[in-house]
């Protein structure tokens, strides 16, 4: 007969903890999400943000490049998280679809990111969470490791600031962006809350001149086939607030002027499960594009 191995007292009760201990030790290093805030000297107030870290950010001392996501209407920062596209990004991350970087959000609340009567939120986009970001996380600086990514409202913005400002970001990608093609009324189909919203930002009424300077379409007949970021935009076909009109006429001006560019529009209507179905394309464009 054999005779059993006994494990002394005092090893067998820190058994389970070294086993735990190697586990964590053996397992695979996980993306970190966290939520913050810094004070933007164009609004003068603090602004929360989320930042979306890789798995590799931690354990080395690499620069990595950014990808600044801005919302849609009625949104905040904690889109990011709550409205999936985290989750999506870790899943693209875990089957090596994608290079390594750090995504941002920021909240914009319903300003339409515009300078208006709301804010300078143009300038807290371009100039405020661009240099927070660059001097507070271990990322690439300057144009080239730059991206932005836009959603409906955030579309809309991030479409002006590639136009308005072409040498702050290497792509940019929108997804649903808000292209009309006429100031909004009520009288066109704009619900109480959008027309609240656009009011809001633009004035009540709206402020033609004002509506007209932030206007992406607008820009979009300025732009330099020269200096305008790489651009990938798309759209739901049955998207329910007629946006697919507004990207066929943004494609019609690129083509005019001779602007680089990816339009996609699939069968789908506004939402963000139309979003989470086209993430992994946007974000795929925008990696090839950044350092």
């Amino acid at each position: 007969m054999k005779t059993p191995v006994r494990v002394p007292v005092s090893l067998a009760g820190r058994l389970p903890a070294a086993l735990a201990l190697l586990a964590i030790l053996a397992a695979p290093a996980s993306a970190e999400v966290r939520s913050s805030s810094f004070r933007s000297p164009s609004l003068e107030a603090e602004v929360s943000y989320v930042i979306d870290l890789p798995p590799s950010y931690e354990g080395s001392t690499r620069r990595y490049p950014v990808v600044y996501a801005l919302h849609g209407l009625f949104e905040g920062a904690g889109f990011w998280e709550r409205r999936g596209l985290a989750r999506e990004l870790s899943r693209l991350r875990e089957a090596g679809a994608l290079p390594d970087f750090v995504v941002v959000a920021v909240d914009g609340g319903n300003s339409f990111f515009v300078n208006g009567p709301l804010g300078r939120y143009e300038d807290l986009v371009t100039k405020d969470l661009i240099a927070h970001v660059e001097t507070s996380y271990r990322v690439v600086p300057g144009r080239a490791g730059r991206a932005l990514l836009g959603v409906s409202m955030g579309g809309y913005a991030a479409l002006r600031i590639a136009f308005a400002h072409p040498g702050l970001f290497a792509a940019v990608a929108t997804h649903s962006a808000m292209l009309l093609e006429g100031i909004p009324s009520a009288a066109q189909g704009a619900g109480q809350w959008h027309m609240r919203a656009f009011h809001g930002a633009f004035g009540n009424p709206i402020d033609d001149g004002l509506w007209n300077a932030n206007d992406p379409l607008a820009w979009a007949r300025r732009a330099d086939p020269g200096t305008t970021p790489a651009l990938y935009f798309d759209c739901g076909a049955q998207d329910r607030y007629g946006l697919a009109r507004g990207h066929r006429a943004l494609d019609l001006i690129l083509k005019d002027r001779g602007v680089a560019h990816t339009l996609v529009l699939p069968p789908g209507d506004h939402g963000y499960e139309f979003v989470r179905s086209r993430l992994d394309t946007s974000l795929a464009f925008l990696a090839r594009a950044l350092e």
